[in-house]
């Protein structure tokens, strides 16, 4: 009887903190979420006097009590900092990535963002050793995969990166913190050399020929980063862990991060922040063709750790964008991105359009023709308005941001009626939405 006294002190003190005067209020809620209580909720809520209820119960009351409530799990519309919105207000916060210089490979290797993918499976053709899988998370847009504790998670890419490449996708960091350290968590590149890129043996140990990794170990208020690079199994470079706080901004909202590799130098960034710029970081020897994933174990649950990642895009080549802008007359770029369906410019373009910005600014006598492009998604009139849009977004910050006359700019859209690559395929339709700058004689 004690013992069932104290559970019951603990669920009152519970309910007190979470309804406070409004028990109405609270009796109402708690009707609308009985089954799941029922079914989930009550241990936690009689185990705990910090926290009565789940994560899952949380939102629920916080979208029953606080009608409009933001969730913590933004959008990549909330995040924008620049361009066009839907309604055309223009938005010109791109400074605040004004320090970027990522610009992405001329030529998309391989690009998914599991919008075909079964929901509740891992991704076709991928290789994991635990149970990742593809997941919607309700107000964010598109599909991810969410990665189990214990797993190693490999793409499904079979193409060699070359030397010069780079990587970029989406993050998505959500942990419930109960006081004690979560699990860490790595992204990295590696070569397979004789193996295949989605072998077993890539899964107890993702070395291969050559690799490299960062390893992020989340903090309630930063994060502990480091950086190793390997040859096979012999360390090539090491970073050792360092606190950095900014991995504090990462939890909640989606982030993007962007790998450069040029022969030997690496360079790391998340959200335009450059946290690693290594000249000696990539072992000579092999040729990467494997990026992966992976999710250490911890005391937590897999429900409260969230680690998810999509819209992967790898690339080769190295852009010379004042070449092929002032002696070939024409440089395309997938590297300004737009929200989906909307002629808002994300801030990780910021480095694309710096180097335009630049060129135009060397070369004065440069006048240019901006041309926006989508994929064969969508109605054909609707991508047509869209990419001229998209195409007048991208001059206005030109003028806004980097003070290019607008005199020195045209706009033009054409939808999905110019293809350069199969819309049937992801690799395609990634290099169909771009945005060209010609030369105008």
């Amino acid at each position: 009887m004690k013992h069932i006294s104290i559970r019951g002190l603990m669920f009152m003190v519970s309910f007190a903190a979470f309804f406070g005067t409004e028990p109405l209020a609270a009796q109402s809620i708690l009707k609308r979420i009985k089954g799941r209580v029922e079914q989930t909720a009550t241990q936690k809520v009689l185990n705990e006097t910090d926290k009565a209820v789940s994560k899952s119960i949380d939102k629920a009351i916080e979208s029953a009590t606080a009608e409009g409530n933001a969730s913590p799990a933004k959008t990549d519309q909330q995040h924008t900092t620049s361009g066009n919105d839907n309604n055309g207000h223009q938005n010109t916060s791109i400074q605040a990535f004004s320090k970027y210089d990522f610009i992405p490979g001329d030529s998309v290797l391989y690009a998914n963002d599991f919008s075909g993918e079964a929901i509740g499976e891992l991704p076709s053709g991928w290789n994991s050793n635990g149970s990742s899988v593809i997941v919607s998370l309700g107000d964010v847009p598109g599909q991810w995969l969410r990665m189990a504790q214990r797993t190693v998670v490999l793409t499904d890419n079979e193409k060699p990166f070359g030397p010069d490449f780079t990587v970029e996708f989406d993050m998505l960091v959500q942990i419930d913190f109960k006081g004690w350290l979560p699990p860490s968590f790595q992204f990295g590149l590696l070569a397979s050399g004789t193996e295949s890129t989605t072998s077993n043996k890539l899964l107890s140990d993702p070395k291969g020929e050559k690799s490299f990794y960062v390893a992020v170990s989340p903090l309630t208020d930063a994060g502990n980063l480091a950086l190793e690079s390997y040859e096979k199994y012999t360390r090539y470079f090491n970073s050792p862990p360092t606190k950095n706080k900014l991995v504090r901004q990462w939890y909640g909202r989606v982030s993007h991060v962007a790998i450069q590799g040029q022969k030997e130098r690496l360079r790391i960034w998340v959200d335009g922040e450059k946290l690693y710029d290594v000249p000696k970081g990539i072992p000579k020897a092999g040729v990467f063709n494997q990026l992966f994933f992976r999710l250490d174990s911890s005391p937590y649950t897999d429900e409260q750790i969230g680690v998810y990642f999509s819209n992967i895009k790898i690339a080769k080549g190295l852009p010379d964008t004042r070449h092929k802008l002032v002696e070939e007359g024409k440089f395309s770029t997938t590297g300004i991105l737009f929200d989906t369906g909307s002629a808002t410019i994300k801030s990780e373009s910021a480095g694309v359009l710096k180097a335009i910005a630049a060129v135009l600014a060397q070369h004065p006598d440069i006048r240019v023709r901006i041309v926006g492009h989508t994929d064969a998604v969508g109605n054909d009139n609707v991508n047509i308005d869209l990419s001229g849009r998209r195409a007048v977004a991208v001059s206005e910050v030109l003028q806004a941001e980097y003070q290019i006359d607008d005199g020195r700019l045209e706009t033009d859209g054409k939808g999905e009626t110019d293809p350069v690559a199969d819309n049937q395929t992801a690799v395609g339709r990634a290099q169909n939405r771009r945005v060209e700058f010609i030369k105008i004689q």
